[in-house]
């Protein structure tokens, strides 16, 4: 009766270790989602920005951080120097047959970051090569997927509403995306 007890005692214990080291766990894999949400927080995302043709990768990136210059001086008039820059690079292979790759920006501040991302409504007026320019937030895997799947509901939506009266879009901060509808204009 005793050993059996114990036994019982054992069995619960072990129980409680597995519960513990299931928390450590989901504990650490959240500390490091964040550590890696707090590292993009100043990261940019440009696409379709076309790509030079220098031969050097130096001259191809100089020609890069001019064009992001006159985007955000020029066009959305926010008044970001090169200094700004910590780096600018692309990302993805070189493929000369292919879309342009994407462009990363990463910012000395998070404020020239949210000067960039309130000023993107002036991209509607914008000069013609201006105009296909897309920004984005740097976004961890996760939340990738979450937009994802966000966008998909959000075109399903759109789909099914019959009346063609509402549009639906996902906005948000990452990581606090939410499908919003909208009025469309006619």
């Amino acid at each position: 009766m005793v050993k059996k007890h114990v036994h019982e005692s054992l069995e619960k214990v072990a129980d409680d270790i597995q519960e513990v080291r299931t928390s450590v766990q989901e504990t650490s894999i959240q500390a490091a989602e964040q550590r890696d949400k707090e590292g993009r927080k100043n990261n940019l995302i440009i696409y379709k920005i076309p790509e030079s043709d220098e031969p050097r990768a130096e001259d191809r990136n100089i020609a890069d951080v001019n064009y992001c210059l006159q985007l955000f001086n020029n066009c959305l008039h926010v008044g970001i120097t090169e200094e700004d820059f910590v780096h600018v690079f692309r990302l993805g292979r070189r493929d000369v047959s292919t879309n342009p790759r994407p462009l990363m920006i990463q910012l000395t501040r998070y404020t020239s970051k949210n000067l960039i991302m309130e000023s993107l409504y002036k991209l509607k007026n914008a000069e013609q090569k201006f105009k296909a320019v897309v920004v984005s937030h740097d976004m961890t895997l996760k939340e990738r997927n979450e937009c994802k799947e966000l966008v998909a509901k959000a075109k399903r939506l759109s789909s099914d509403d019959t009346s063609g009266e509402y549009s639906y879009r996902v906005r948000g901060l990452p990581g606090e995306m939410k499908i919003i509808k909208i009025r469309v204009r006619h």
